[in-house]
């Protein structure tokens, strides 16, 4: 807590400072808020840096975007630059540290418990996307490969392949080693690996276009006022231009399935096609008029494609032995992948019925 203290005041913060306290438990970074003598109050984060590996261009790319929605009535937060000008701070450990206002009378939500929250968090999504649809200035990539399949792909192999070196990886409950234990689910990540590429393709050839995009928008990442109408984003450690389709999709696979993506009961898994109308409903009314023909054309699919990444991903890590996703107890990444892939094919099962609902909402705007 004392480096909080200290680091606070390097920032440019007119008001008097009068405590910093540590805030939630993010995965990520370290939060605190600065209460100050004044109104107004401060977020001050430390940012993960074995996770952004360039964090400058990633506060570059937040002050744009936070600048952009600004600029236009928007309501966001707005950053608040070091004392020696520039967007964050760098302590004596080679800790990056960002500070920026606290936006009051709101409230988050983890989950949404109801469908009124469903639709709430689509408009929250389709807010943000829509803020940002005439951005003309350039962001940084600074998470190179995130959600490009064909990089996930060599990695896989990658893992498949040192996995298959290793004499030593064997699961001791039965003698087997990790990688043959899920030889049927590898099946199902190559399986469906050509439809896959074909869609990043489309990405990647300017086919769909690019565009200013969140990149992690679980519903905890927007603000909610006390009437439960979204107020604006936050947690824009993310934002880059690739699709918005990105967002919608991962969207709908934390929205559109009932249980967490750890549920280890797989026949109780599923796509909830109520909660995907009421999610889209909501998405759409405030970013129907911006998308072009691909894009709604594919906007069904990327639910599939990115629940595919994210099945491909926690298969990975468990093959290679839990190095990247935190785990709660032996064999959680197993029974992340198989929930995965049991939404997965949910989604496969009912992609026509989506497309239908989006048709029938693409029709009343």
């Amino acid at each position: 807590m004392g480096d909080a203290q200290l680091i606070v005041t390097h920032f440019c913060i007119p008001e008097h400072v009068t405590r910093v306290a540590a805030l939630g438990e993010g995965f990520i970074n370290d939060t605190f808020l600065v209460q100050t003598s004044a109104k107004q109050q401060y977020i001050l984060q430390r940012k993960n840096r074995s996770v952004f590996p360039n964090i400058p261009g990633m506060m570059d790319n937040i002050n744009k975007v936070t600048s952009h929605i600004l600029s236009k009535g928007g309501t966001t937060f707005s950053l608040t630059a070091t004392k020696d000008g520039t967007w964050y701070h760098r302590d004596p450990d080679g800790e990056y540290w960002a500070c920026f206002t606290f936006i009051p009378d709101t409230i988050t939500f983890e989950h949404a418990e109801n469908m009124d929250l469903v639709r709430a968090g689509g408009q929250g999504v389709g807010l943000f996307n829509s803020r940002m649809a005439d951005f003309e200035g350039q962001l940084e990539d600074t998470l190179p490969g995130f959600h490009n399949i064909s990089y996930r792909f060599d990695q896989f192999a990658g893992s498949l392949n040192l996995a298959r070196s290793r004499s030593s990886d064997m699961n001791e409950s039965n003698g087997i080693s990790r990688l043959e234990e899920v030889s049927s689910l590898v099946e199902e990540v190559y399986g469906r690996k050509e439809q896959m590429e074909i869609y990043w393709k489309l990405v990647l050839s300017g086919t769909i276009p690019r565009r200013v995009s969140h990149n992690d928008t679980k519903l905890s990442n927007f603000l909610f006022d006390k009437d439960r109408q979204v107020v604006c984003a936050i947690d824009l450690d993310t934002v880059m231009q690739t699709t918005v389709l990105f967002d919608f999709g991962d969207a709908i696979r934390s929205y559109s399935n009932p249980f967490p993506e750890d549920h280890p009961r797989l026949e109780e898994v599923k796509m909830d096609l109520e909660r995907f109308s009421a999610f889209s409903q909501g998405y759409l009314s405030k970013a129907a008029w911006f998308l072009n023909k691909e894009e709604k054309t594919h906007l069904a699919f990327s639910a599939l494609y990115i629940t595919y990444e994210q099945f491909l991903r926690f298969l990975m890590d468990y093959i290679d032995g839990d190095t990247y996703y935190r785990t709660r107890y032996p064999g959680h990444n197993l029974v992340r992948a198989r929930s995965q892939l049991a939404l997965l094919k949910s989604m496969e099962a009912q992609l026509p019925a989506m497309q239908q609902v989006l048709s029938e909402i693409f029709n009343t705007h």
